[in-house]
């Protein structure tokens, strides 16, 4: 539905298609930024014959399905290693949206075993790591530098650019990008299509641990 092929032959060829592309903003409407981006939107969509039209509409909510969704963004940002990533943007988060971004060094030392907070300072040898937040004695060091993700929501991707002068190497990776983000547009919604199909809403009770103060006895 999104992935075209691309003649990658002809420079005049491939500077079309970036420039023809859909592109959305990566931000807001007033910050004037934009990027290479997919409406994804379920009227926007040729459903199949075989799913439900009031199904599709209430599946967007249900967690599994935001998982997976989730799921798919993260697996498109590590095959660029960060440097580029898909995200959700729009009102009602019906366009899928290409992001500059990377990878950088958190600052965390050290992390709880038992709870999975993260703490700046390092455990030193020979003494017992006690989490801030659990209080177990189950806080141990990084054995690697923690490493952070970042995206820069506010950066344009190629508003500007004619592609005049680039060469056709850097034209083709560019090309290649998008349609990798193309394809990724595809499985998106290959994915919702295929959550719908294959399962129903169902609704399920659960208990919601909470916290009270109680009185204990001083020993």
């Amino acid at each position: 539905m999104y992935y075209k092929e691309v003649d990658k032959r002809y420079r005049e060829v491939m500077a079309a298609f970036l420039k023809k592309h859909y592109r959305y903003h990566t931000m807001n409407s007033w910050n004037k930024s934009n990027s290479y981006a997919n409406n994804i939107k379920l009227y926007n969509i040729d459903k199949p014959a075989d799913i439900d039209s009031n199904k599709c509409w209430e599946m967007i909510g249900v967690a599994q399905w935001q998982e997976k969704l989730s799921s798919l963004l993260e697996d498109f940002g590590k095959k660029h290693n960060w440097l580029w990533q898909a995200g959700i943007n729009g009102r009602s988060g019906g366009y899928v949206v290409l992001y500059r971004g990377g990878i950088k060094p958190s600052g965390y030392k050290s992390y709880c075993i038992h709870c999975g907070q993260k703490n700046y300072q390092a455990v030193v040898d020979g003494e017992v790591g006690i989490c801030g937040r659990c209080d177990a004695r189950a806080r141990v060091n990084f054995k690697q530098t923690h490493m952070q993700v970042f995206t820069l929501p506010g950066k344009e991707v190629d508003m500007h650019w004619d592609f005049d002068g680039w060469t056709l190497s850097d034209l083709r990776e560019r090309v290649e990008l998008v349609q990798d983000f193309d394809m990724l547009s595809d499985d998106l919604v290959a994915a919702y299509f295929d959550i719908c199909r294959n399962y129903r809403i169902t609704e399920e009770e659960i208990l919601v641990p909470k916290t009270i103060k109680v009185l204990e006895p001083i020993v």
